[in-house]
């Protein structure tokens, strides 16, 4: 788990501490062009749980030049790749730690995104921990998704019942 109080730039984490800071800084200039980062709420199928909270950071590129997400990945040392019918390949990095780890190295380079980035950073280790109420993860839901493009095809959370 996360120590969200003890993280700092300095800090090195896991498999990402020997990358050269360069790939780090390119990487995030391409998430702040080409990239997402989001926190979003997932109807479950059954269990206790209706709902699950899923943090993403997914790279977008036409599938032609899926040799650099291949990179991307190599580089973070996680995520997977997979290409759209609409021929745009993906690179995802999925899951609270693997997310956090993630957002952490490339933080410091982020220009366009830092907002998303920081909230990200901030929210993650007190999704860990769960300590949040659903109706509090739903204002965070909603406020990373006033700092991201909105796309009018998805499914608002208005849609989504938020008691139990």
């Amino acid at each position: 788990m996360i120590d969200s109080y003890n993280r700092s730039k300095d800090n090195t984490v896991g498999r990402l501490s020997k990358v050269d800071q360069n790939n780090f800084a390119y990487i995030a200039g391409f998430l702040d062009g080409d990239g997402s980062i989001m926190l979003q709420l997932h109807r479950r199928k059954s269990g206790k749980d209706v709902f699950r909270v899923k943090t993403v950071v997914c790279f977008y590129q036409d599938k032609r030049h899926i040799k650099q997400l291949e990179w991307f990945k190599e580089v973070l040392g996680c995520g997977y790749m997979y290409t759209r019918s609409d021929g745009i390949s993906e690179l995802r990095v999925e899951g609270f730690q693997r997310v956090f780890e993630v957002l952490s190295k490339l933080e410091p380079f982020v220009r366009f995104k830092s907002m998303q980035v920081n909230l990200m950073l901030n929210i993650i280790p007190k999704l860990q921990q769960k300590l949040l109420l659903r109706e509090e993860t739903v204002s965070w839901i909603k406020k990373m998704r006033e700092y991201n493009y909105f796309s009018s095809q998805r499914t608002t959370l208005e849609d989504v019942p938020v008691t139990t």
